[in-house]
């Protein structure tokens, strides 16, 4: 066994060169129940509670004519104030004070009745409301077309929170955790008028990029405006294309690799369903819902479009390294997670996205890596998920009965962990004492008695010469293991062990070293150290 450092992360490449093509347009969703802006439905419901508060290239210029909503503004600069990741985590977690809010943005005072409450079925007030969110909790400026969709902002922001959970559990590193060094580049396929996804993402991250593509005039220019008011254009390319064009045109813009691609596309399948949808509801919306039919309607919905980047991505495979989409159908994961199973693709994710007391959306995400996600970033879903359609676990808790406590547990349970590594023929173990935390690779079962049998009886030649570290990312098998001394669901002074799926494809391995972390972990944490 070699005791190597964790693999660097891969530098990517991306290309400057531009290209003038346009792309198929992801709408901005449907619900079961009800419309987009609907997840904005409940926030004035009882408001009183204040809230806890080498660029990709320049961007592709088509001669527009400034739409009204574009005035000619001078561009805003972010200003966060030192905000950081337990910031954005906790936003929306309390609903907005608009009372405060009225007072502090006047224009968005003037939309309220009795200096509180919001009529959400007035358009104007509902895209005042993302624009005054925007501001306040973003540092972002933008301008929205009456005509087109008006993103709900804690729906969006859901989005790329959960995009970073994929992305920090899955990273080349296997840090598990934010690296603030670390460059990514994501496609936002249909980025529409607002450009909200590559803008959040920016803010949120400042090494992340992206590529924004769309097939509507108005929309893009009324996106790349507001890129350029935010002063993002080295960091958001806007490239147009057309609807027959690939999703994901990283050959078209002679790109090699990219972290993720995103999409959130047109729910309807066809003009006489929305209407008909529409006609069906016995109660009028809750909330505005404005929008052009091309941002909502496709023809076969979200389930052809969805399915139509699962073709493209079995073609590119590993060039992305999460394909992603957010739906507004459970029936939809259902469809495209048997889709992503018949062509063998076993590593993916599913995860719910709620928002107040009536508006849920779902996101699938999938990838042709072995690294595996979090439990949060893959199983988010709750109770919403049969078992049929879940992805593999990735992770196990062991604590409870199956770790006998003594008078100084820690100790005990750091050598049962590091003894039943080091007896393992694993080709790589590293162990942080500090941290707690230790991170192992094998090339296969290198536990069961099999295997051990096999090598008792192989002859090993030993050289005077010193072998070259091998890339554990080649390995088959790979996992993390952790020591929470005090875990919130157990009695104060009971640690717990944490045991993470790291990389594989065979989710039987998993389970199988498991029971050998367990059974050593009973067996060594009733010996004092």
């Amino acid at each position: 066994m070699e005791r190597t450092h964790i693999t660097p992360s891969r530098k990517r490449r991306y290309s400057g060169e531009q290209n003038k093509r346009t792309l198929g347009r992801g709408g901005d969703d449907g619900d079961d129940d009800d419309d987009d802006n609907n997840s904005y439905a409940t926030l004035g419901e009882g408001n009183t509670a204040r809230r806890k508060s080498t660029p990709i290239g320049s961007n592709d210029e088509n001669t527009t004519v400034p739409r009204p909503c574009e005035p000619s503004q001078p561009a805003h600069k972010i200003e966060m104030g030192g905000r950081d990741e337990e910031y954005f985590r906790s936003l929306y977690s309390t609903e907005p004070d608009f009372y405060h809010l009225g007072l502090k943005y006047p224009e968005f005072g003037a939309m309220l009745r009795d200096g509180a409450h919001l009529d959400f079925t007035d358009p104007a007030a509902v895209v005042q409301l993302t624009k005054t969110l925007l501001r306040e909790d973003f540092g972002l400026h933008i301008q929205l077309p009456p005509d087109r969709l008006c993103p709900p902002v804690p729906n969006r922001h859901n989005y790329i929170l959960w995009l970073k959970d994929l992305l920090d559990s899955t990273s080349s590193s296997y840090s598990q955790g934010h690296e603030p060094e670390r460059r990514v580049t994501g496609l936002d396929i249909g980025t529409g008028a607002s450009s909200i996804y590559p803008l959040l993402g920016c803010v949120q991250r400042p090494t992340w990029h992206f590529i924004a593509t769309d097939i509507d005039a108005d929309s893009l220019a009324s996106a790349r405006a507001n890129i350029r008011r935010n002063h993002l254009e080295s960091r958001i390319r806007i490239v147009d294309r057309t609807a027959p064009d690939p999703l994901i045109p990283l050959d078209d813009l002679d790109i090699e690799t990219i972290d993720f691609a995103m999409v959130n596309p047109p729910f309807y399948a066809s003009d006489a369903e929305l209407l008909d949808l529409a006609a069906q509801k016995a109660q009028p919306p809750h909330s505005a819902c404005t929008g052009a039919p091309i941002e909502m309607v496709c023809e076969g919905g979200e389930v052809r479009f969805v399915e139509r980047m699962i073709s493209e991505s079995l073609v590119l495979k590993d060039r992305v390294q999460w394909y992603t989409a957010m739906l507004g159908k459970q029936s939809s994961i259902d469809i495209l997670v048997d889709t992503l199973k018949k062509h063998g693709v076993n590593n993916f994710a599913i995860t719910t996205f709620i928002q107040g007391s009536r508006t849920r959306r779902w996101a699938l995400g999938w990838s042709f890596l072995t690294r595996r996600p979090s439990l949060g970033a893959s199983r988010g879903c709750g109770s919403f998920a049969t078992k049929r359609m879940l992805p593999p676990i990735t992770a196990i808790t062991i604590s409870g009965p199956a770790i006998e406590i003594h008078t100084n547990p820690i100790p005990s349970l750091q050598k049962a962990l590091c003894d039943a590594a080091e007896s393992l023929d694993l080709r790589s173990w590293v162990w942080d004492e500090q941290r707690l935390y230790g991170v192992g690779f094998a090339d296969g079962n290198v536990w069961s008695r099999a295997y051990r049998r096999r090598k008792a009886e192989e002859v090993v030649v030993k050289h005077e010469t010193t072998a070259p570290p091998r890339d554990v990312a080649a390995c088959v098998f790979g996992f993390s293991v952790s020591i929470q001394p005090d875990h919130p669901d157990q009695p104060r002074g009971s640690p717990t062990v944490i045991l993470r799926w790291l990389q594989g494809d065979d989710e039987s391995l998993f389970e199988s070293f498991s029971g050998v972390i367990r059974r050593c972990l009973r067996a060594g944490a009733t010996r004092p150290v």
